[in-house]
């Protein structure tokens, strides 16, 4: 007696386990995959002078996930991060891979806060421009803290509305017609983006669409060994 290895199964403490060990993350509620039909590449440039190359990848044919992989100088070194918002399960899925390994981080989707100044964002339309190659509507907001300027575009095949999802918000801000936010939350793609911060110019950014290209990508979960956190 006491010869016998505590099996895995009913005794989780068992010595050696690994509490972060894929045997214990349980997928059975995720997509066996996540496929995307559409990238749609931004770069952001922050008033710090930082670099940031945003690429988006998107399914036209749903709206319950989206998926992101965020790029600057620093973090090309360590690896491919992609990260896809499920409205669905109300997770997020990071893929990682670099130095020969595929790795999956799960989280449960963070529940969206009310932002108090939402009630207080002022608008006006501003003009078109063509972003490429797009007829874009302009757009300038005023909320406390912000000034911006936004390009969208009704005309392109793929949309944010799956985006728009994770956010579930309902409150009209103040000024705002709710016949365009309903066209900002299901048809419209933006295309540029310059806020500029009134009191810290650190804080301004500018966003501004470099491609958006039919590009077929396919995540599966079965390819990554999976761990979860904040369960």
């Amino acid at each position: 007696s006491g010869s016998q290895s505590p099996s895995p199964q009913n005794s989780p403490g068992a010595p050696g386990m690994n509490p972060m060990s894929p045997r214990n993350t349980d997928t059975s509620d995720i997509p066996s995959a996540y496929n995307f039909n559409w990238e749609f590449k931004m770069k952001i440039v922050t008033g710090k002078g930082d670099e940031i190359d945003m690429t988006y990848l998107i399914n036209t044919e749903t709206k319950d996930y989206f998926g992101m992989e965020m790029a600057m100088e620093e973090t090309k070194a360590h690896g491919d991060v992609k990260m896809v918002m499920d409205s669905n399960t109300k997770k997020t899925i990071m893929f990682m891979e670099g130095n020969g390994q595929k790795m999956a981080q799960v989280t449960k989707l963070p529940n969206p806060k009310a932002d108090k100044n939402a009630q207080n964002i002022g608008y006006k339309e501003i003009g078109t421009k063509t972003i490429l190659g797009y007829e874009c509507f302009g757009i300038q907001v005023e909320d406390p803290k912000y000034t911006a300027t936004l390009y969208y575009t009704i005309d392109a095949p793929v949309n944010f509305s799956s985006l728009f999802a994770m956010a579930n918000n309902k409150s009209t801000p103040k000024g705002f017609d709710p016949a365009l936010v309903q066209v900002l939350a299901e048809e419209a793609l933006l295309m540029e983006m310059t806020a500029t911060h009134k009191k810290k110019s650190k804080e301004s950014f500018t966003m501004t669409a470099e491609s958006l290209t039919e590009q077929p990508n396919i995540l599966k979960i079965s390819d990554y060994q999976v761990m979860s956190l904040g369960f």
